[in-house]
């Protein structure tokens, strides 16, 4: 598989397309190319068998294509934590080099790379990293765009992109924060969130929380 093609499936799984469509234009903003160059790969994914695409509506991986991410995945998140912990990278640095990492890897310095670090759970975006543990994650966590008012929840995933882990870590929401939706308003694009880890009211964009995914909590 080429780097190309790799990078797509990722982004698509990265936003959530094991088991929510995705649209041309997220990804499009996620890789900082165009909607009709996302269409034309999404199309071209299918033809292999690693995505369907729905026109007008957006992606979805199939079994293969999301078994194929998750393994890039896997290796992108080994390698954030080992920038993080040994190299001192803060989190909204790592993502670029990762990236980079990640296609030159081969399983047996994953496997290596992993045990090093004694088999972390989680990267520093809150991303699960062992293989089982990914697919349990994805299928709990959801946007907190679609998150009902006065809903307690914690920040499970945010969407590991430099500048929306910068944008997140001025806004003081952290991987694991408790927080609920106070309210919205449409005609400014905007929700107010009530963090309660940190006792705080906090005004995002509605565009920016499609990327921060977030799990009940039970208390």
């Amino acid at each position: 598989m080429s780097p190309k093609k790799e990078d797509y499936i990722k982004a698509l799984f990265d936003l959530g397309g094991q088991v929510t469509k995705v649209s041309n234009k997220e990804i499009a903003e996620r890789l900082g190319t165009s909607p009709p160059t996302v269409t034309e790969m999404m199309v071209s994914l299918e033809k292999i068998g690693w995505t369907e695409y729905f026109p007008y509506k957006g992606s979805l991986l199939t079994p293969e294509g999301a078994e194929r991410a998750k393994h890039l995945i896997h290796k992108h998140r080994l390698w954030e934590v080992f920038l993080v912990d040994n190299l001192g990278f803060e989190i909204d640095e790592v993502h670029d080099e990762a990236e980079v990492l990640e296609h030159a890897t081969s399983n047996i310095l994953a496997d290596r790379l992993e045990r090093y670090l004694g088999h972390p759970e989680y990267c520093p975006h809150g991303g699960a990293i062992p293989l089982n543990l990914i697919d349990n994650q994805e299928h709990h966590i959801y946007r907190l765009s679609e998150a009902g008012d006065e809903e307690t929840l914690f920040i499970s995933r945010i969407v590991n992109e430099s500048d929306l882990v910068s944008y997140f870590k001025n806004k003081k929401l952290n991987v694991g924060d408790k927080l609920t939706v106070i309210s919205r308003d449409l005609a400014n694009d905007s929700l107010l969130v009530k963090n309660l880890t940190q006792g705080i009211d906090i005004e995002l964009s509605s565009s920016a929380s499609q990327y921060l995914f977030v799990e009940q909590s039970d208390s």
